[in-house]
């Protein structure tokens, strides 16, 4: 992959964690205003059910930013490693 694609990848992953952080937010807010009846439990149950899932995806996101990060700092450095290998060989010219 290119460095280019691997940078557009991570912006897209990082919006989408954010997104998902959100809606986990907004979840534990509705959360709060639950009255208790049995439609409260029913709705507690759903919740808590959509918080498992959301929690698993910004799971995903969250790792799949680290491995991008990663790879980016890994051509980064193979990048200046090469450049300063390539800028020793070269000889000196005489003017």
């Amino acid at each position: 992959m290119t460095k280019r694609s691997i940078q557009r990848r991570l912006l897209k992953a990082r919006i989408s964690l954010n997104h998902t952080i959100q809606k986990i937010l907004d979840i534990n807010r509705n959360r709060k205003k639950l009255e208790y009846s049995r439609q409260a439990e029913d709705r507690e149950r759903n919740l808590n059910e959509e918080l498992r899932v959301l929690n698993k995806m910004a799971e995903y996101q969250d790792r799949l930013i680290k491995h991008y990060e990663r790879t980016l700092t890994l051509k980064k450095v193979r990048q200046s490693t090469v450049e300063r290998t390539t800028s020793h060989h070269q000889q000196p010219t005489l003017p």
